[in-house]
């Protein structure tokens, strides 16, 4: 049994609940969930609170003797700096949500264009620079369109309420880029989204990025291991 450490660095408890009522179970995988400090942000919102966040959780974790598990999930949708701290103290996988939906959207041959759909305008400048930074490229890869957002705060994004302002959303940045089929859901907030606007959008793959990191991070933790 492999032991994976699905890691939340913002203080919200529902976001962290949510991952763990939604992220199936893999056979031969046992997740166990980290929600930072209240120190750290409530919401992540641009790279300012990002490394703020990693200031609280990186020692958090040293303290708390978290760091000798199999592999690490980071859920924040950015290139988070905690990523890059934890390989200071472990040499096992980790992987952070943008990564890892980047990783699917790419090697899946099926996809004309794909884009990353976040949860606040003040994301996109950044996110899209972490595609650039991805692709290890100056120009904007054809492959991806340029990062959108739903303007919704973080804690909301599964909030029945919302869900018709998102598919107005959703519709209007399709309308706006009609080769796109396949939306990488660019926020841990949106576990569960991809369902639904499956079925309201039947011909655009929207990925999960908690699901399809998860996936990809286990995949990993058994080729280590091999």
């Amino acid at each position: 049994m492999y032991k994976l450490l699905v890691i939340n660095p913002n203080s919200s408890e529902k976001v962290t609940n949510d991952m763990r009522d939604l992220l199936p179970q893999v056979p031969g995988i046992q997740y166990d969930f980290y929600t930072a400090p209240a120190a750290a942000p409530s919401e992540i919102d641009g790279e300012h609170a990002g490394e703020v966040s990693e200031a609280v959780v990186y020692p958090d974790l040293i303290k708390r003797k978290l760091l000798d598990y199999d592999g690490y999930l980071v859920c924040c949708y950015s290139d988070h700096p905690l990523v890059y701290s934890l390989t200071q103290s472990t040499n096992k996988p980790i992987l952070g949500i943008m990564l890892g939906s980047l990783i699917y959207s790419v090697s899946n041959p099926r996809f004309s264009k794909s884009m990353i759909l976040t949860s606040t305008s003040s994301w996109n400048n950044t996110l899209d620079k972490s595609i650039l930074k991805f692709f290890k490229s100056h120009s904007f890869p054809q492959s991806m369109a340029r990062t959108k957002s739903f303007d919704i705060n973080v804690v909301n994004l599964n909030n029945p309420v919302v869900y018709g302002e998102i598919v107005k959303k959703v519709q209007l940045y399709l309308d706006e880029e009609p080769q796109v089929n396949c939306v990488l859901l660019g926020c841990a907030g949106m576990v569960g989204l991809d369902s639904k606007l499956a079925k309201t959008f039947p011909d655009v793959r929207f990925i999960d990025s908690v699901r399809v990191s998860a996936e990809i991070l286990a995949s990993l933790v058994r080729f280590e291991t091999s």
